[in-house]
């Protein structure tokens, strides 16, 4: 063995050594994360992406106020369902246009926390025959309410946003349309209501 050998296992060693320093012995404290500080993001609205009940066959259906044609919403005023053939989805192969043959809405009631602070998000475009035009909407969010626009026919980059603090131990989720006397609004996809 010569001398560069020598240095080299010397190095190993000590390197090895100096590792396991750093992994503690047995009396090292094992700290867990307290769950009060650490940001949960459990999602509590249901079928957000309006992909359960594959609803018709081609380009788009209308349901009308009452329908139950979509699984966890509530439908008080006519919206479409608009496959892929027609509306490319932000998220799977369905989104819905919140004017059916006019201004439509619906609504999902979510389980809350009174007290506890929760994130609603969602994908925002215009349906196909109106890419270039303004159209709106209001959402109504727990005790809050939101309202927006959008004119382009592309998805928006980045989902819109907005928070509130539970006022109730059940909150609404309600989008409704505020373009009126048209058959073409604004387009939703992969709505989630994140909580504690």
């Amino acid at each position: 063995m010569n001398g560069k050998q020598v240095l080299r296992r010397g190095a190993v060693v000590g390197f090895g050594f100096f590792a396991l320093m750093g992994c503690g012995g047995p009396d090292a404290a094992i700290q867990e994360p307290e769950l009060g500080n650490v940001e949960q993001g459990v999602v509590v609205s249901t079928n957000g992406s309006f992909e359960n009940n594959n609803i018709g066959n081609f380009n788009y259906v209308v349901l009308n106020a009452g329908s139950t044609a979509l699984p966890g919403w509530t439908i008080t005023s006519g919206i479409k369902v608009m496959k892929n053939t027609y509306k490319t989805a932000q998220s799977g192969i369905q989104s819905i246009d919140l004017n059916g043959l006019g201004a439509g809405s619906l609504y999902q009631d979510v389980p809350t926390v009174v007290g506890g602070g929760y994130t609603v998000s969602f994908y925002v475009s215009n349906s196909p025959t109106c890419t270039t035009v303004s159209r709106s909407a209001t959402l109504n969010y727990g005790p809050s309410t939101a309202s927006f626009s959008n004119s382009s026919g592309t998805w928006s980059t980045f989902p819109r946003t907005y928070v509130f603090n539970a006022t109730s131990t059940v909150s609404r989720i309600e989008l409704i349309s505020t373009s009126g006397g048209v058959g073409c609004g604004l387009a939703i996809d992969n709505l989630t209501v994140t909580g504690p």
